[in-house]
């Protein structure tokens, strides 16, 4: 039976550096149906039709390397998910987003692709890969007729304006990454954090967080900005409030013909009305502007050209002069077809799309233009200008000129007055006057405005002129050359000891002074207290760590299920840790094998800066690739002072760590050896029996010590932290009962069993009691692996489900353990079922005798202890009652 067409089976949105690149990307999960049998040299006419719709597609290299590849492995044959990802690429680049990256890759499921492909912004970036589904599919069928591309292209270019930063905002944005430092974009307008942590600072628009709330105020109030700038000899035009229309005719005949009407507080230059020159044009002018506000200004006008300058810290960066849109007649067309024509113009887009803004005849340029005695079908004459706007907007149609240069040094000292006295340290200053290579005061010029949060684009991007760096102004106010823009980050993977690696690493941070932000499996922390729960460990979790701004240090436990379905959440960090590569997760959104797994996580190493510190374990057989893989220095760590891939690395002058044959914790950078403390000082090493944890302490001891924190803070560190609930929850805490001990722990893996049952047999000092299960999600060879490490340190075991099944049947998971356990040697009345873990915790401690200890391998970390606490109150309320 045939198989439908393609079909979308998932969608995620990689914001973050991810497996497939450094870059944002949208990853696609696609199944091909009938057409996985079908490559497009079996279609005919496929790549007729996709060249016609898309013609930018022939500039496409591909693996060719060289522009027209890709559509020659179209004529040639290739499969239709590959030329969905060109097409997800190409439909971007139309709407005017450069991007270039792609790959698409066969699964181990027939037919079934992962697609992914470069993005810019979410919303648009999913949208073009849904288009690019359905132009493939109509190119495979012949139905381009009914795709209306050009009609979705156009949706798509409306929605990418929509959610686009404005030009103004992103001018900014791009100036701090060419500096290197991070943003987080906060919400779908223009509110981003440049800066991590206490570094931090913050933008709306071209409002900063150190922009003066007051001078805001004041510059959104032109009567109250006109009085403290008239108060102050510069030059205003006169003017007034008015109450209603009637007061409005009164002041107009007082200042005398022609005026200007404009609401209190408007910006873009709406409800803005310029050169009135009666009664009724007034009166229609003063009812646009109250759709603005409610109050409406009326002022003298001012003969002139209208200029903006823009003043950054107090001083003078730019200006620009603004013309109001136009059209050149011909002699022929009317006033709009040349407004037509002159939308064709390449630099012209949709809203801020582009460099300039594309011109409406709208009902203001209507009345504008009756005001000259023009309409819309008026046919200017060849070379005659006819604006069709009366302000001189750059988001109305307008074009902009660079004037810098010409700026007389006296109007230079005055516009840097005026953003003093207003009180901005960014402000765009509105001036109309004949020129301004003369004193404006000396050419009946004068200001018209003080704008907080002015535009840039004219400046960045001037029609005409020199391009003007007022963004780099802005970001070097901000953060001045020299000046801290990022905390530190310290990025922990593996398959086990993450965790704990990543809480002692923040542990010994505290201990040196740091307010530090902490991501983990069970919540997020800011200093000591809990700020977020759940799991933790994903790029969102980051994120909130990050943006904190009284964070001072990160330390971030980055798990491969948010890498893998959504990136990282930070671009840089300064140390990766990669504590061990082990079988867990197998078999999960095509991470199959060791090697799979071992790429992922080497993402975390391969995002440290170049003079950051990578840390792998030497005794990993995956250390020297994954090292291999980063930019970073490298730093080894290991439990064998013997081990040869550590000796070489330090003898080499490498940065390690190792355990020497007197149990001392060491540091090497390069042959200098650094004693730092002996295993049993350490706490969460049980006198060092618990050598998983030494390792762990190794690793976050090298961490901290690449990190630039001081010897005596890690050996504090190291020496005071403890396997309680509080300072490691659910990592081997200890509860003392009357006769016997619980120890709740993590351990859900193989690779976790092998080293914790030794450790746990070497507690026991009678039977090992233990409550266990794995998540459901695992492969049936690692429960049978789990069950076989298990089986010969256990005297009595207690099986449960997980409360999340992960797509097993109940009891299933269970049911292969006990299986494993009973062929490794258990006895069947040794091993029993509860009906889920509370059940299974309480049974475990009814069967508990004197020296027992009773081990939880737990689920929900938090309900458990809670358990064994309640289970404890009531045992020594017992023996209350008893005496």
């Amino acid at each position: 039976m045939a198989r439908d067409r393609i079909r979308l089976i998932e969608t995620l949105v990689l914001s973050g550096p991810n497996l497939w690149s450094y870059r944002p990307c949208v990853w696609m999960r696609i199944d091909l149906g009938k057409y996985e049998e079908t490559p497009t040299d079996r279609i005919p006419g496929f790549h007729d039709r996709l060249v016609r719709l898309l013609p930018g597609l022939s500039e496409h290299h591909c693996s060719e390397g060289r522009e027209g590849g890709f559509l020659f492995r179209v004529r040639e044959g290739t499969w239709l998910g590959h030329v969905a990802e060109h097409v997800a690429i190409q439909i971007q680049n139309r709407i005017g987003i450069p991007v270039s990256f792609g790959r698409t890759r066969v699964t181990k499921v027939p037919g079934v692709y992962n697609l992914v492909y470069e993005m810019e912004e979410e919303r648009v970036g999913v949208k073009a890969g849904k288009l690019a589904l359905d132009v493939v599919e109509a190119c495979a069928e012949d139905e381009v007729g009914d795709l209306d591309l050009e009609e979705r292209l156009d949706d798509l270019k409306r929605l990418r304006e929509k959610a686009a930063l404005g030009p103004s905002t992103r001018s900014i944005v791009e100036k701090a990454e060419a500096r290197g430092i991070p943003y987080i974009r906060m919400n779908d307008k223009s509110f981003v954090i440049l800066g991590s942590g206490v570094h931090q600072k913050r933008i709306q628009a071209t409002i900063a967080s150190t922009t003066s709330f007051l001078g805001v105020e004041i510059a959104g109030d032109k009567d109250l900005t006109k009085r403290l700038l008239g108060d102050a000899g510069i030059p205003v035009p006169k003017g007034y409030v008015v109450e209603d229309e009637e007061d409005a005719a009164d002041v107009a005949r007082k200042l005398g013909w022609p005026v200007v009407v404009k609401p209190l507080d408007a910006s873009h230059g709406r409800g803005i009305l310029t050169n009135i020159r009666d009664e009724e044009e007034l009166r229609a002018a003063y009812r646009e502007a109250r759709k603005h506000r409610e109050e409406v200004i009326v002022e003298r006008f001012l003969e002139g050209v209208d200029f903006r300058f823009v003043v950054v810290a107090g001083k003078f960066i730019c200006a620009a002069q603004r013309v109001p849109a136009f059209v050149v007649g011909d002699g022929k067309k009317t006033i709009e077809e040349l407004v037509v024509e002159t939308n064709k113009d390449p630099r012209r887009g949709i809203g801020h799309e582009k460099v300039l803004t594309k011109i409406e005849l709208d009902e203001l340029s209507v009345a504008f233009l009756s005001r000259k005695g023009l309409t819309p079908k008026s046919v200017p004459a060849a070379g005659e200008t006819v604006a069709v706007k009366s302000t001189a907007n750059l988001s109305t149609g307008g074009i902009s000129r660079d004037v810098t240069d010409l700026v007389h040094p006296s109007n230079i000292e005055m516009a840097e007055r005026i953003a003093r006295i207003v009180g901005l340290d960014i402000a765009g200053i509105d001036v109309v006057a004949p020129t301004v290579e003369k004193p404006i005061g000396d050419v009946n010029g004068g200001v018209v405005e003080v704008n907080a949060a002015p535009g840039f684009r004219m400046h960045t991007h001037p029609t005409e002129g020199m391009p003007r760096d007022v963004a780099g102004a802005v970001v070097d106010m901000l953060f001045p050359p020299g000046a801290p823009t990022r905390i530190p980050i310290v990025s922990v993977t593996g398959t086990n000891g993450k965790t704990t690696t990543t809480r002692l690493i923040a542990h010994v941070a505290r201990q040196a002074g740091h307010k530090v932000g902490l991501t983990t499996t069970e919540a997020v922390y800011v200093g000591s207290e809990e700020v977020m729960r759940g799991d933790c460990t994903g790029p969102s979790s980051a994120r909130v760590v990050l943006r904190d701004p009284t964070v001072t240090f990160a330390a971030l436990e980055t798990a491969r299920g948010g890498m893998l379905r959504f990136g990282l959440g930070y671009d840089w960090a300064n140390v990766g840790v990669v504590t061990n590569i082990a079988a867990d997760h197998l078999g999960l959104r095509d991470i199959d094998t060791l090697d799979d797994l071992a790429k992922l996580k080497s993402l975390v190493t391969e995002r440290v800066f170049p003079d950051g510190v990578a840390v792998f374990n030497a005794e990993d057989a995956y250390a020297p690739y994954m090292a291999g893989r980063t930019k970073a220095r490298v730093a080894l760590f290991s439990l064998d002072p013997g081990n040869e891939l550590l000796r070489s690395h330090v003898a080499s002058g490498g940065l390690g760590a190792v355990m020497d044959r007197h149990d001392t914790l060491c540091l090497y950078r390069s042959t200098l050896r650094i004693p730092l403390v002996h295993a049993r000082q350490i706490p969460i090493t049980f006198d060092g029996r618990a050598r998983f944890n030494i390792a762990n302490a190794l690793a976050a001891a090298l961490a901290c010590f690449a990190s630039g924190i001081d010897l005596d803070d890690i050996r504090g560190g190291l020496t005071t932290f403890h396997p309680s609930p509080f300072q490691a929850p659910g990592r081997a805490n200890v509860y003392e009962f009357r006769d016997f001990k619980l120890m709740i722990d993590y351990c859900h893996n193989p690779h976790a069993m092998a080293t914790v049952a030794p450790f746990l047999s070497s507690m026991t000092r009678e039977r090992l009691v233990v409550v266990m299960n794995a998540p459901g999600d695992r492969r049936n060879e690692d429960y049978a692996e789990m069950g076989r490490l298990a089986a010969p340190h256990f005297d009595h075991v207690v099986l449960r489900d997980d409360e999340d099944l992960r797509g097993r049947q109940p009891g299933e998971v269970a049911g292969l353990l006990r299986e494993a356990l009973l062929a490794n040697g258990m006895a069947p009345e040794a091993v029993e079922f509860a009906k889920n873990e509370p059940e299974a915790v309480r049974r475990a401690i009814s069967l508990a005798r004197k020296d027992d200890l009773v081990a939880v391998f737990a689920d929900r970390i938090g309900k458990v202890a809670a358990l064994v606490d309640f289970e404890r109150q009531k045992e020594s309320r017992g023996e209350a009652a008893a005496r």
